[in-house]
């Protein structure tokens, strides 16, 4: 069709005018919420994670050796503790899946591979590229930490979900546009010109000038050549606005919603609600970082200390109980408590405090208030 052909097509046959609203480019459908909502749950629980403690014990005892350091503090010369489990969550929550490996001494997070699975035998990892470097060599299923969320690719799932609902919000930010755009007809005359120069000057009234017009922050003037006239249609600016911006920020919350869920986040967790933080954050620590802790307790456990260690009470646990902050003055009774019926020592009272502990021997003693006597005893009447 010919340019020409193009611009009469768009006049009205009758009134011979054009709306300025069919110039409206297209709306850009390449939006990013879905992006940040996953960004911000993988944010928060590598943030709340990192909080936790990879304790290491020998024969029950607590320690703090080499392997305690690697875990909690440099798992490797190029990452930090807190940036290295912040790859193993990413890696969880894009790919379902993440692949730890020991090379000298060190932890490292594979950025991709390929599993070779058997039914009665190890699996076999191989082409694993670490930083844009290609292992040579495979790996068995007993020298790498494989850590798995879900049996479903969680990514999948939001993608599916958001496939379908990023049309509502393309739709409702069309919606936006056209009721805060500018619109209006333009007049040509009966006896406006047909020659191609005549055209190509519409063309270019169409393509530069009301452009410009119409993009102008300040005043602007349109000259119209040719007898063409213009007349503002009325326009819903202002009218509609409020509700179509809580319409569109109800879609895009409504985005974040449903990829928390899918990661056991409580919602408002992500958006910043103050409204019931309390029981928000216990059903976090309870249902999202507690089994992510467990899931890598035991990976760890069987692969990086074995069966004979870990019935030897040698292992690795990672301790979420001081995760949440509170107020010494909410907590003062409880660790009282704790202390006289022999459950804390002054140093777990310390530790839980975030102070260093004293090892003394006196502060690594239980203690237990005279009020409390065993059963036996209460029986015969001997604590009387």
């Amino acid at each position: 069709m010919a340019i020409k052909d193009w611009f009469l097509s768009l006049f009205d046959k009758n009134k011979k005018t054009l709306k300025l609203s069919a110039m409206i480019g297209e709306l850009t459908t390449e939006i990013y919420f879905k992006q940040l909502a996953i960004q911000s749950c993988i944010n928060l629980i590598a943030n709340v994670l990192s909080k936790a403690e990879f304790q290491t014990f020998e024969r029950g005892q607590e320690v703090r050796r080499e392997n305690y350091y690697l875990f909690n503090v440099e798992p490797n010369p190029n990452k930090s503790a807190s940036k290295f489990w912040r790859d193993v969550i990413s890696n969880l929550v894009y790919d379902n899946e993440c692949l730890v490996l020991q090379y000298d001494e060190h932890f490292y997070v594979a950025d991709s591979f390929h599993v070779d699975r058997y039914a009665f035998k190890n699996y076999i990892y191989r082409d694993i590229v670490i930083d844009d470097f290609h292992l040579n060599r495979s790996y068995e299923e007993s020298e790498v930490f494989h850590f798995e969320l879900h049996n479903e690719r969680i990514r999948d799932v939001i993608d599916g979900l958001y496939n379908s609902y990023s049309k509502l919000i393309a739709a409702a930010q069309a919606n936006y546009k056209r009721n805060h755009s500018r619109r209006g007809s333009l007049e040509i005359p009966t006896n406006y010109p047909q020659t191609e120069k005549a055209q190509e000057e519409l063309e270019k009234l169409f393509s530069e000038k009301f452009k410009r017009f119409f993009e102008a922050e300040n005043g602007a003037v349109l000259p119209l050549p040719n007898g063409l006239k213009y007349e503002e249609l009325s326009s819903n600016i202002g009218v509609k606005g409020g509700a179509d911006n809580a319409q569109i920020r109800a879609f895009i919350d409504d985005v974040f919603d449903f990829v928390a869920i899918a990661l056991n986040i409580p919602p408002q967790l992500i958006k910043g609600d103050v409204a019931d933080t309390e029981k928000a954050m216990d059903n976090f620590l309870t249902f999202c970082i507690n089994p992510l802790a467990e899931l890598i307790n035991d990976e760890v456990n069987r692969k990086y200390y074995g069966k004979r260690a870990f019935l030897e009470r040698t292992y690795m646990r990672i301790n979420t109980s001081m995760i949440r902050a509170h107020d010494i003055k909410d907590i003062a009774g409880a660790l009282e408590t704790l202390l006289r019926i022999g459950g804390y020592t002054i140093d777990d009272i310390l530790k839980t405090l975030g102070m260093e502990p004293l090892g003394t021997e006196w502060s690594t003693t239980r203690w237990m208030t005279k009020n409390y006597t065993p059963v036996e005893t209460a029986i015969t009447g001997g604590g009387k």
